[in-house]
């Protein structure tokens, strides 16, 4: 791991020297020095406008895109720089690719680049010293191995964990769910046979005024016909003794 680290700031600074080397007296370079990477990318890209084959200024794009952390547009803006007929740039170009595959962790691809960059040109100490360390960092230990092994094992656990665990909240959520419109249809159905209830009690209480009603009109016409026959008798016997 202390290898690697080692490999990223050697990279960094071998990455600054060939710019450097490259664009001497040059704008872009001062916000770059001054690390205004966005103004110095703002630059070559306003360059870039002016003359799309202009290598020097897709390396200072590239350079800046790269500090951005924006990789895919640096690889882009250093393919171009390729086209350069001058050998320094196009070994600088390929040795910036190598740089920027490798923050990619494409070690094998980054290797190829430097080993390109070397062709072109020998003696670029730092190619040379970045191909060397990257091809030949020794393997993880196997201890570490192990034990990434085994953090990758919990890490699996611990997400098959996650997803029992999401899986009973959500049956747990459906059987509440089921319960709650249950307990809803119970209630309409319990309303419901109130309200009939209700309408029962109603209707035979009217159904019994309305007997009361009929009953007391009877009994008024009762009485209306007993009055009748005392009157009619009393007249029969008054006729009678006269």
């Amino acid at each position: 791991m202390l290898r690697k680290i080692n490999l990223f700031r050697v990279l960094i600074i071998a990455f600054l020297i060939n710019i450097n080397f490259i664009f001497s007296q040059d704008k872009g370079l001062e916000y770059y020095k001054n690390q205004e990477f966005e103004a110095a990318k703002n630059y070559y890209e306003s360059i870039i406008l002016e003359s799309d084959n202009n290598p020097e200024a897709q390396l200072g794009k590239g350079s800046s895109s790269f500090q951005l952390g924006d990789y895919d547009s640096a690889k882009g803006a250093f393919e171009k720089s390729l086209r350069s007929n001058d050998n320094i740039i196009r070994s600088k170009a390929l040795y910036n690719l190598g740089n920027t595959l490798y923050q990619n962790q494409k070690n094998e691809e980054a290797l190829a680049y430097y080993r390109k960059a070397l062709e072109l040109n020998p003696d670029d100490k730092e190619a040379r010293y970045n191909y060397e360390l990257l091809k030949y960092q020794p393997d993880p230990p196997e201890d570490d191995q192990k034990d990434q092994d085994k953090k990758e094992e919990q890490e699996q656990e611990q997400q098959q964990e996650q997803e029992q665990q999401q899986e009973q909240e959500q049956q747990q959520e459906q059987e509440q769910q089921q319960e709650q419109e249950q307990q809803q249809e119970q209630e309409q159905q319990q309303e419901q046979e109130q309200q009939q209830e209700q309408a029962s009690q109603e209707e035979k209480s009217q159904d019994m005024k309305q007997a009361e009603s009929i009953l007391d009109a009877l009994k008024q016409d009762e009485q209306v016909m007993q009055k009748k026959q005392i009157a009619r008798s009393k007249s029969r016997k008054l006729a009678k003794d006269w």
